[in-house]
């Protein structure tokens, strides 16, 4: 755990370790000593997120403009109190179905790291290493990873935003803002992104780039069925290339792990997929001092059917904050503690 720090109310930390939050809750209990209850308030890039107690049950609500502010005024955003993480990540673009060649891949794995600037604010920067490639005629050389700032803010109680600026995954480099109303106890969420890019490319011995001309604006809606952490998704709006569509997510949350079917129909055609999330064993690697290897805490990964038409196309960052806060439902950890206790 990192970056933690005690009240009379609440033991407040972050951890970058795991996927599911549950199991930095469960580990932080100890801090807590030997009360009936123990109450835990994580923290995203030193943001506290949600007030969590553990007790015959986990209960949870959100953290009130009070409570925040007054542990900003007490505990200011330190980098030393954060390890200095190496993770790996890997990073495949597939096609499957091709008469000529049956799959074709792009691998590769990224050594990312992260710095922390300011509260909220993170540096993210890293290299990429290719591993094999037979999907496209891009260089086998090592090169940059994607460089790019990230400011996570927590507006009044429920109201959250990540602000990034910089060079970005699938080869888009720009700005990008997001916004999502998380409520813990809340079955809904909603929320807006907003993005204009350009596209780069790393050719060898330099870089090739176009102008920043490509808007993306992305409204998104979704309801939780709690007892079956089940959630239904509905995103809309213009994607890439003006491509004007909707998309319908049905998303199964698991421990720690998360799968989902979708169906998008945009201007430039429809087509049906799936996605999952899995955490990277073997997480922690190796640690010399402030400094740390480990695997990502997560991999996702997404596959369309009809591909290379444009459709519903789009760019990830580091994460996207809908799928970051869906993770601190109340419910969908209240299951989990249900089924440890």
């Amino acid at each position: 755990m990192e970056n933690v720090s005690q009240d009379s109310a609440a033991v407040f930390y972050e951890q970058r370790l795991f996927r599911n939050p549950l199991q930095g809750l469960v580990r932080m209990l100890p801090a807590c000593g030997a009360r009936d209850s123990c109450t835990l308030i994580p923290m995203i890039q030193g943001v506290p997120v949600g007030v969590y107690t553990l007790g015959d049950d986990l209960r949870a609500r959100p953290v009130s403009v009070a409570e925040r502010r007054a542990y900003y005024g007490r505990s200011r955003i330190n980098p030393f109190k954060y390890l200095l993480d190496f993770r790996l990540q890997p990073e495949v673009v597939a096609n499957f179905g091709n008469p000529t060649q049956t799959v074709q891949a792009r691998l590769s794995v990224m050594l990312q790291s992260q710095l922390y600037l300011w509260r909220g604010m993170a540096l993210n920067f890293g290299l990429l290493f290719p591993v094999m490639n037979n999907l496209d005629q891009r260089p086998n050389g090592v090169r940059l990873a994607p460089l790019y700032l990230n400011q996570f803010l927590a507006l009044g109680e429920n109201h959250f935003i990540s602000g990034s600026a910089g060079f970005f995954q699938n080869d888009r480099y720009g700005v990008n803002i997001q916004y999502q109303r998380m409520n813990p106890n809340s079955r809904w969420t909603y929320g807006l992104e907003a993005s204009m890019t350009g596209f780069y490319y790393y050719p060898k011995g330099g870089i090739y780039y176009t102008s920043i001309n490509e808007l993306l604006l992305l409204g998104n809606a979704a309801y939780r069925f709690n007892d079956l952490d089940f959630t239904v998704k509905l995103t809309g709006g213009r994607y890439l290339d003006g491509d004007v569509g909707a998309r319908l997510d049905l998303v199964r949350q698991f421990p720690n792990v998360e799968v989902a079917l979708f169906a998008i129909q945009t201007s430039n055609g429809g087509t049906i997929g799936f996605n999952f999330a899995v955490p990277i064993p073997p997480g922690k690697i190796l640690r010399a001092g402030p400094a740390r290897l480990r695997t990502s805490e997560e991999f996702r990964w997404e596959y369309a059917y009809a591909r290379g038409y444009g459709i519903g196309n789009r760019y990830r960052l580091g994460y996207q904050l809908d799928e970051r806060l869906r993770q601190y439902n109340a419910s969908y950890l209240r299951n989990q503690w249900k089924r440890l206790e």
